[in-house]
């Protein structure tokens, strides 16, 4: 389990093969918001729980039945 005090804005976020997601922009209790794009275009929930490690500046999130996009394969104005 990892420790939510250890999630800060402005993290970068990757799935499991280190692919970029977004970044953390904004953290609650029990979750933080992953923003893409610049400005943020999408805004996603994520719950601690999905977390599945954090190293240095970088967010892992464990595997899901509903994944995020990578912020590479968004369309330039989505």
């Amino acid at each position: 389990m990892i420790d939510p005090g250890d999630i800060h804005e402005g993290m970068t976020v990757r799935d499991t093969d280190g692919r970029k997601l977004g970044t953390v922009s904004n953290v609650g209790d029990t979750h933080f918001e992953l923003g893409q794009g610049w400005p943020a275009r999408r805004d996603y929930m994520v719950h601690f729980h999905r977390v599945e490690r954090v190293q240095g500046r970088d967010v892992y999130l464990a595997s899901a039945p509903t994944a995020v996009p990578p912020e590479d394969d968004l369309p330039p104005n989505a």
